[in-house]
């Protein structure tokens, strides 16, 4: 009798671009085990426009969101602007409302994902530029998040 080995090829994992960011409404809410985390981020992962949850424990809730680096925020800024740059036809691209965020639709003059992308990124390049303090910088983006 002869047999065949056969080898299975395992799809690659992908990482979201996202982490948890668990944050707790008390100081006696409990640390959740690595299997609940586990299983919130694959709630986040089946259910993608949810924008967060709330986790309610013996010990006060839980406030869990999506965390995302600020490199991928700037790269999907530089992916809509090289899209307006390609396509001269496309005139707009809107995002939907979330449960954090008002819809908005980012353009070839404000090639932004979020509302405040533009004024954000001034803020950025004149951080870099050295003409604001890092201080200054916070000080400007919560202002533009608190406005929204």
């Amino acid at each position: 009798m002869l047999r065949k080995t056969i080898k299975a090829k395992l799809a690659p994992v992908r990482r979201p671009p996202w982490q948890l960011l668990m944050t707790r409404v008390s100081d006696d809410a409990p640390t959740l085990s690595a299997g609940t985390h586990g299983a919130l981020s694959l709630i986040f992962e089946l259910f993608p426009h949810l924008g967060s949850l709330a986790v309610q424990t013996t010990g006060g809730d839980i406030r869990v969101t999506r965390d995302f680096t600020s490199g991928n925020a700037a790269e999907v800024d530089r992916m809509l602007a090289g899209i307006f740059r390609n396509d001269q036809a496309v005139t707009g691209i809107a995002f939907p409302a979330t449960s954090t965020k008002p819809e908005h639709t980012a353009t070839p003059d404000n090639p932004y994902w979020p509302p405040h992308g533009k004024t954000l990124a001034c803020t950025d390049a004149a951080l870099a530029a050295g003409e604001i303090t890092p201080q200054e910088a916070i000080v400007r983006a919560k202002t533009v998040k608190t406005r929204s």
